[in-house]
């Protein structure tokens, strides 16, 4: 039996709701879009060539806190992998594009000498229609830190000028549309502090084996040269990609094929 059932209520949803329609086939078309453009460029039908989590983090055993288990934040793993990157520079620069409530920079600031956070003020949240909410928890868990520099400015239109060449290490989080994630790509790009420095890119995967294709695109296209996106990866068990300096190893694993467990203790605090 085919999707036909499906006929009448599509119809009605078109007459009902046009405008969530409309939103869901330009997403749709986006994705699609962009799929195409990856793979006709670049040759990536399958994403990015993977690196197992533990070659970058070869003794992983840490601890993550100021976790909340609410959309809009990272995943343990992707915490995880930024406080193993992070443990790289002690003395270290730590840039965020798009940091809201804060629990990476919370979990990231220990490690390194300065954090910057990078991300819309309250105005701005509200004039895209944030709750309020959404809005009070702006900084929740990093205004306190002792460490860190905060920017409320969209980072498609903020003058890098001062950062340039400074950052050992970038984290960008914010818009995850096509053109958004372009323009953030070529910025990091030009905060890279030396040969050592990194970017680390959040939600290239829709889950842990899944492109995001509007993500995916505007990585590759924000990225300066072939040369800069040779070094570029996603991550096993994350949604991230990395732009490492180091030569590495990396494959296509076998989708849905398990090459390591993890152990997971709980805990949970009131705020």
């Amino acid at each position: 039996m085919g999707n036909w059932h499906l006929a009448g209520p599509f119809l009605r949803l078109c007459l009902t709701q046009p405008k969530r329609v409309l939103k869901g086939l330009f997403h749709f078309t986006m994705e699609e879009d962009c799929r195409d453009h990856v793979i006709k460029t670049y040759g990536l039908a399958k994403g990015l060539p993977t690196i197992d989590i533990r070659d970058i983090a070869p003794d992983l055993d840490d601890t993550i806190t100021k976790y909340t288990y609410l959309d809009g934040t990272s995943r343990v793993t992707d915490f995880a992998l930024l406080r193993a990157l992070a443990k790289r520079f002690p003395n270290g620069r730590y840039i965020e594009f798009g940091s809201w409530r804060g629990e990476s920079l919370a979990n990231v600031s220990p490690l390194m000498k300065e954090v910057i956070a990078m991300s819309f003020g309250a105005a701005e949240m509200k004039s895209i229609g944030a709750p309020d909410a959404a809005v009070r928890a702006a900084h929740l868990y990093s205004r306190n830190l002792p460490n860190i520099r905060i920017i409320e400015h969209n980072t498609q239109t903020y003058d890098f000028s001062a950062l340039k060449g400074t950052c050992d290490m970038i984290f960008v989080d914010a818009d995850h549309q096509y053109p958004g994630v372009t323009i953030d790509t070529r910025n990091a790009f030009t905060l890279l502090k030396d040969d050592k420095s990194i970017i680390v890119w959040h939600d290239y995967g829709l889950g842990y084996e899944k492109p995001n294709w509007q993500v995916f695109r505007g990585i590759l296209d924000g990225a300066p040269s072939d040369e800069h996106r040779k070094r570029i990866y996603h991550v096993s068990n994350t949604l991230c990609a990395v732009y490492l300096p180091e030569a590495v190893k990396a494959s296509y694993p076998e989708v849905g094929w398990p090459t390591k467990t993890f152990s997971v203790r709980i805990t949970a605090d009131k705020n």
